[in-house]
C-alpha cells in the first residue's frame, strides 16, 4: 500500500545546487558534502548515490551514520564530526574503533587521549587511522582551545597508526551580514596553524554553507557546504546570493471533504471558528511526520494550485485546510503541502518564518511516513 505522504526529491536541483557551490571554488579546493541527517531529511536512499558522485567527500554527524553509509556500499571519503571516542567506552569502544577504522572512516578527535585511543585501534588493525582535528574559535561548542591546539597537532604528527588528515573549525554567525566575528575566527584559526608550523600535509577546512557563498578567504582546502546542497539560503541576511533550486516537495491526498455550517469550531481546543458556511478538507500530515504544531491556524497548502489556510491546531496525524474558496476541491485531490517554489506561501523557507525557526529544522523533521521519491 502507498504511503499517504509523498516527498519528490529533485535530482536536478541537487545537482544544480553542487554545480553552483562548485562554481564559487578554485579548482584546487575539495567540497565534502554534509550529509548527516538522512540528508537533512530528504533521503541517504535517495540521494547518497549522487552526491557521493560529484563530492570529494562525505561528512557526518555520528559514527554510526558513517558505518550505516559503508554499510550501504559506498567507497567515498567520510568524515564524522562528532568525537569517536565519546561514542562509548570499554570493549564497546574498542571494538566501533576497529570497525571505523578498518572501513577508513575519518574521525574528529578534539584530544590528545583521544588520538592514543585511535592509535590503539590503528595498531590492533595493522592500519594508518585517518583524523581530524576540530579547533573551538569562538563557537564555545566542541573542539579544543586555540591555545591548546598547536601542541595537540604537534603530538597528532607524532602519534604511531595516527595520520592527521585534516584541521578544521566551524563558524557560529556566518550566515549574519556582519562578518567581522566569522574573520576573527578564521584568523585565530590561521595563527593556530602558523604557531603549529605552518601548512603541511593536511588539509584546512572552516566553511559552511554560509561560508562558501559569502566568505571566500575561508574557502582553504576544503568546504563543507549542508543546507545549500538541497537548496535553501543559509539565511535572508548574506550579502551575496546564489539561485538555489529547493529538493523537495512534499504532498498527499486529501482524505475527506466535507460541509461544515457557519459557527462551526474545529479541530482540538476549538481554536478557530467558521464565520461562514464552509468547506473543509483533512490534508495527511501532523506534528507527528515533523509538521509543527506551532502552524496552526497559520500556515497554507495549495490545492488546485490554490491557497488553502490551516484551520485549527494540527494534529499528530492531520490536519484540516478551508476549502472554502476551492469548491471543485475532492476527496483524492492532491493537496500540496510543501513547495519547491521559494517564493511560494508554504515554501520551506516560509514555513520557517511562520514556526519561528529556520529551513534546517522544516525539512529535518520530516518523517519516515513520507515516501521519499527522487524525481528529474
Amino acid at each position: 500500500m502507498e504511503s499517504y505522504l509523498r516527498a519528490e526529491i529533485s535530482a536536478g536541483a541537487v545537482t544544480s545546487n553542487l554545480s553552483l557551490l562548485r562554481g564559487r571554488l578554485a579548482p584546487a579546493t575539495k567540497l565534502c558534502a554534509v550529509v548527516k541527517a538522512d540528508c537533512y531529511g530528504h533521503g541517504w536512499q535517495q540521494l547518497l548515490g549522487l552526491i557521493a558522485g560529484k563530492a570529494d567527500c562525505l561528512a557526518v554527524a555520528t559514527p554510526e551514520e558513517a558505518l550505516s553509509i559503508r554499510r550501504m556500499g559506498h567507497d567515498v571519503p567520510i568524515l564524522t564530526f562528532f568525537s569517536a571516542c565519546a561514542y562509548a567506552d570499554g570493549a564497546e569502544l574498542r571494538d566501533a574503533l576497529d570497525e571505523l577504522v578498518a572501513k577508513r572512516i575519518m574521525l574528529t578527535v578534539v584530544s590528545p587521549q583521544e588520538a592514543v585511543c585511535v592509535s590503539e585501534s590503528a595498531a590492533r588493525g595493522g592500519q594508518t587511522a585517518l583524523v581530524h582535528l576540530k579547533v573551538d574559535t569562538g563557537m564555545s561548542r566542541s573542539g579544543v582551545m586555540p591555545d591548546q591546539a598547536p601542541q595537540v597537532i604537534r603530538r597528532l604528527r607524532a602519534t604511531p597508526g595516527v595520520k592527521l588528515a585534516g584541521v578544521y573549525t566551524h563558524f557560529a554567525n556566518a550566515d549574519e551580514a556582519d562578518k567581522q566575528f566569522a574573520k576573527r575566527q578564521l584568523a585565530v584559526f590561521m595563527d593556530v596553524i602558523e604557531q603549529a608550523g605552518g601548512r603541511r600535509d593536511f588539509a584546512l577546512h572552516t566553511a559552511n554553507s554560509a561560508a562558501v557563498i559569502d566568505l571566500p578567504q575561508a574557502h582553504l582546502d576544503m568546504v563543507r557546504p549542508g543546507i545549500a546542497i538541497y537548496g535553501y539560503q543559509p539565511s535572508d541576511k548574506l550579502i551575496n546570493h546564489l539561485p538555489l533550486r529547493p529538493a523537495l516537495r512534499l504532498s498527499g491526498s486529501l482524505m475527506q471533504v466535507k460541509d461544515v455550517p457557519a459557527g462551526s469550531s474545529t479541530s482540538y481546543g476549538l481554536r478557530y471558528t467558521f464565520e461562514r458556511p464552509s468547506r473543509i478538507g483533512l490534508a495527511p500530515i501532523g506534528y507527528g511526520d515533523g509538521y509543527p504544531r506551532c502552524l496552526s491556524n497559520r500556515a497554507a497548502m495549495k490545492v488546485r494550485g490554490k491557497s488553502a489556510p490551516v484551520r485549527g491546531m494540527i494534529c499528530m496525524d492531520q490536519v484540516v485546510i478551508d476549502l472554502t474558496d476551492i469548491p471543485q476541491a475532492r476527496a483524492g485531490d492532491e493537496v500540496e503541502i510543501i513547495s519547491n517554489d521559494p517564493a511560494a506561501i508554504n515554501s520551506v523557507e516560509n514555513l520557517a518564518r511562520l514556526a519561528g525557526t529556520i529551513p534546517y529544522e522544516i525539512t529535518c523533521r520530516l518523517g519516515s511516513r513520507a515516501r521519499r521519491e527522487l524525481v528529474d
